[in-house]
Formats: structure tokens, sequence, C-alpha cells
């Protein structure tokens, strides 16, 4: 079937085709959203508690910054990334 020589072409085309399904198989052990929120977090934590080492030079202290830290980063990304 030919097209009318005398219609214009379609700027767009069809609709894209659907992705294939994911092969049967074991199902992830995390979602993409709770990975990429769990790896800023702790990247987060890691961050601030070397920073706190820095300033404070107690090792203590450096921990306790980088978990509060990672915590709340983990509860406000949960929240921010929807």
């Amino acid at each position: 079937m030919a097209r009318d020589q005398h219609s214009p072409a379609s700027a767009h085309p069809g609709p894209p085709s659907t992705p294939e399904p994911a092969p049967a198989g074991k199902p992830a052990l995390l979602s993409q959203r709770t990975a990429l929120i769990l790896f800023i977090a702790v990247v987060s934590g890691i961050g601030v508690g070397v920073l706190t080492f820095f300033a404070e030079k107690s090792y203590p202290k450096a921990v306790l910054a980088g978990v509060i830290a990672a915590g709340g980063c983990t509860v406000g990304l949960h929240n921010l990334i929807d």
C-alpha cells in the first residue's frame, strides 16, 4: 500500500517499540532508586566522616558524624527522589 503522493510526510514516526521484558531469572536485589539513594548516602557519610576527622582528630567523632550524615542523607533523598 503506497502513501498518497499529495499528503505530507509525517514529522514524527510511529511510537517506539516497547522494551523487551527482562529475562526470566532472579529478580534484582535492590531497585535502581534504592541503590542510588544508598550509594549517595554512603559517599556523603564517608565525606563527612573524613572532614570531621581532619577537623577534630578523633575517630569516634568522625564515625558518629559519618553515620548520622549517612542516615540523614538517606531519609532526605528518600523524600526527595520520587
